[in-house]
């Protein structure tokens, strides 16, 4: 009786070794098989790169993490010799230190080298009352719900259409000095043109508008459209709006006239595109995109 308990004993752990053996081997095979890879095996700050993730089986939302932050990465029409391909685009945070950072789930690895976008400096006067970040009641919450919009669909496939045809009077990342004073955390999230109160603006790229908002403190008038995949473009200190929430718009259609609205020294607009909640270099869309 003692050695038939013993000889149980024995082959339930040789039973449980094996099947923890089994699932290890499982999960060994399927990483092996798995692959992370970038566009580019380095980005400077603000600008856009493309994240492959190849896998023999299909999964159900795969993701990554980058920098503490999670990604979601979205079926490709690419899938070759019975892999699955999924993608993603991301861009290094403007706040983001220079150095080597993994991109990592649970099947895979691949790392990314941030570079310095050694951003200019620029120094304003403002007056008192606009010498500050103030914003209306919601506008924030707004603005931060329009910048997390991620649906799965790339609505873009060309390069991306430059919003106005005025000259570019701020590029993307300055810092800036106000009225003496550094602004620490402050970098320039987009571009600036110099158009004339009213001239058109016109959506960048095809999409869905997800914000069309009146008489904020801080944005003044402005427009967000979603492209597709965490890429929201934004158009800001507008005079007149065109288009309404929920529309949807084509590449270098009308949506907007150039204003001051706003926290705005002067008519202009400043127009950015949102890369998962990043702010990245719009320059890097209207040449060579991501498709």
């Amino acid at each position: 009786m003692t050695n038939s308990l013993r000889t149980n004993s024995v082959l339930r752990r040789f039973h449980g070794i094996s099947l923890s053996l089994l699932f290890s081997l499982s999960a060994s095979s399927a990483a092996d098989c798995a692959e992370l890879s970038l566009s580019s095996s380095s980005a400077k700050q603000g600008q856009p790169i493309e994240v492959t993730y190849k896998a023999d089986s299909a999964e159900d939302e795969p993701t990554f993490t980058f920098a503490q932050q999670t990604y979601k990465l979205f079926p490709s029409p690419d899938n070759q010799d019975g892999q699955h391909i999924y993608k993603a685009i991301l861009a290094p945070s403007l706040e983001l230190d220079p150095g080597v950072y993994t991109l990592k789930n649970d099947n895979a690895s691949v790392k990314l080298k941030v570079l310095d976008g050694k951003f200019q400096m620029r120094y304003l006067t403002l007056p008192k009352s606009k010498d500050n970040f103030n914003t209306s009641p919601g506008e924030e919450e707004a603005v931060n719900a329009a910048k997390e919009t991620c649906s799965p669909q790339r609505f873009w496939t060309q390069d991306f259409t430059r919003p106005s045809k005025a000259r570019t009077s701020t590029p993307f990342g300055v810092r800036r000095t106000v009225n003496g004073k550094f602004l620490k955390d402050y970098f320039h999230s987009g571009l600036d043109f110099a158009g004339g109160l009213g001239s058109p603006v016109v959506a960048c790229a095809p999409g869905v508008v997800v914000m069309a908002r009146t008489g904020f403190k801080l944005h003044g008038n402005c427009i967000a459209i979603d492209h597709g995949q965490g890429i929201v473009s934004f158009y800001i200190h507008l005079q007149k709006l065109h288009v309404a929430q929920g529309q949807q718009v084509k590449a270098g259609q009308l949506i907007g006239r150039i204003g001051q609205t706003g926290r705005a020294n002067g008519p202009h607009l400043h127009f950015s595109i949102y890369c998962n909640k990043a702010a990245s270099n719009p320059s890097n869309w209207f040449a060579n995109a991501i498709k």
